[in-house]
């Protein structure tokens, strides 16, 4: 492991629970598991802002689906709004 810290939070027992049955079903302790968490849901939020700011600069350039491109997405995926 990288460079690490030491961090301390307040969760719900019934959450610790699990999280200690996914590391003994897994034969993995309990830092493992939290660690592994932490990375996905780093990874999800990080690829989530990522398009977020995409969409955002696409919006600044004026850069907006046309008339077509909307008829035919409600066309192939149905109800319009």
């Amino acid at each position: 492991m990288a460079d690490s810290a030491r961090i301390s939070f307040v969760t719900e027992a019934g959450k610790r629970a699990q999280l200690d049955a996914i590391a003994v079903a897994f034969g993995k302790n309990l830092s493992a598991v939290i660690n592994e968490a932490i990375d996905q849901y780093i990874e999800l939020h990080q690829w989530q802002l990522r398009h977020i700011e995409e969409g955002m600069e696409e919006a600044r350039r004026g850069d907006f689906a046309s008339d077509e491109e909307v008829e035919t997405f409600f066309d192939r995926y149905g109800q319009r709004p």
